[in-house]
């Protein structure tokens, strides 16, 4: 039969073996409880925004489309009037070296 050594060792792994599989399921309920917790803010952070922010949203985005095409012109002011500083004739420089005329959009 088993003598009390035996058993103590028995007894001793046993255990050692429950707490380890008690610890390691309790951390992994633990990290799936942040798991659904984080998907839930997720979700909260996902709704469509109000009709307002859009309008502000789309308004915004028209504005730096304008600035865009408004800073794209002035850049072309700027070399038009550096090039006629810089030569008699503007025209040439105008044109590239693959003979494309430089016209602001």
């Amino acid at each position: 039969m088993i003598n009390d050594h035996d058993l103590s060792l028995l007894l001793l792994s046993a255990s050692a073996v429950l707490l380890t599989t008690t610890v390691v399921f309790a951390t992994l309920w633990v990290r799936s409880r942040e798991r659904v917790f984080r998907s839930s803010l997720d979700r909260a952070r996902r709704v469509d925004p109000s009709p307002d922010i859009r309008h502000i949203m789309n308004a915004v985005d028209s504005m730096a489309i304008e600035i865009e095409r408004i800073s794209e012109g002035q850049r072309f002011t700027t070399q038009i009037l550096a090039d006629r500083v810089l030569s008699d004739t503007p025209q040439q420089k105008r044109v590239s070296s693959t003979g494309r005329v430089i016209t602001p959009h």
